[in-house]
């Protein structure tokens, strides 16, 4: 739930694109409150701040079900992931108190979201109930498929190790997948589409860099520096967006020893953009 209807379209859209069945979505807490009887969700996926009631308030009313039987309530143990924009940390602890399970910050990628509702379904948390807390076990192990940007000093500049390199290769491919999936799903690329691709693109970055790879970081310099060109990636022509993503999906797929072949796959993406260089600049003349 989320009362910004194009954040709950782009939920919907990328949930369905992975093969997710059936997804409901409502504007607000109290309808989704009303709905849960009726649907009977698996996940729940919900904002912070909603009208009427906000997303710590439905997640509260939910886990009390778990000491006041409440018939609407099917599970009070149902998984909540909160998709939200407050990064501070005792914002963070406040919503944890109030029992939700996983967390995905805006502005999210596709595979973030996915990364989340496979954690809560795969990974389930036992269910507390004490007199000050209601809610799933809060302790956690730490994520070493993490694949933003650097979070800690200890965080390495580089990854050597032949395994670590193929499970980052494999994490950039998941990615790309789940972004193609999303396009495909929204029927073409968009504004919110360029959007996530821009962030898709500067975790590609990191990790073909921390990887050494240096054919999947060129390809993500390309398009990062024309967007920037251009004004923002959600002025870049599809073609160009499509592209790349191709590339870099033929790059994962291929041998990764195989440096002429990346080599000559990038090149053709640089041809592309000079083509597009040339036309933005005849048009501008």
């Amino acid at each position: 739930m989320d009362d910004h209807a194009n954040t709950v379209r782009l939920i919907v859209d990328v949930l369905r694109a992975a093969g997710v069945g059936g997804v409901y979505a409502a504007s607000e807490g109290v309808s989704a409150r009303h709905a849960l009887a009726r649907q009977e969700p698996d996940v729940i996926f919900t904002d912070w701040r909603m009208p009427l009631m906000d997303g710590l308030e439905l997640t509260r009313s939910i886990r009390q079900a778990a000491v006041a039987r409440d018939p609407t309530v099917p599970n009070p143990a149902i998984p909540v992931i909160m998709v939200t924009g407050h990064r501070n940390a005792s914002e963070v602890e406040i919503a944890r108190e109030a029992g939700v399970n996983e967390f995905v910050m805006k502005p999210f990628t596709p595979a973030a979201l996915l990364s989340r509702l496979q954690a809560v379904l795969t990974q389930p948390r036992s269910f507390i109930v004490s007199a000050n807390y209601l809610g799933p076990d809060r302790r956690r192990k730490a994520e070493i498929s993490y694949a933003g940007p650097l979070r800690r000093t200890s965080d390495p500049d580089e990854v050597v190790d032949v395994v670590e390199r193929q499970a980052a290769r494999e994490t950039i491919s998941v990615e790309l997948e789940a972004m193609r999936r999303l396009i495909v799903a929204r029927g073409g690329v968009d504004r919110a589409t360029l959007q996530m691709t821009y962030r898709v693109m500067q975790h590609t970055r990191f990790r073909a860099r921390q990887v050494r790879d240096r054919m999947l970081e060129r390809a993500t310099d390309d398009l990062l520096a024309y967007a920037a060109e251009v004004g923002g990636m959600e002025h870049c022509e599809a073609e160009v967006v499509e592209a790349h993503l191709n590339v870099l999906g033929q790059i994962l797929e291929g041998d990764d020893h195989d440096a002429v072949g990346a080599a000559k796959l990038v090149r053709g993406l640089e041809a592309l953009i000079r083509r597009k260089r040339a036309a933005r600049q005849i048009l501008a003349a």
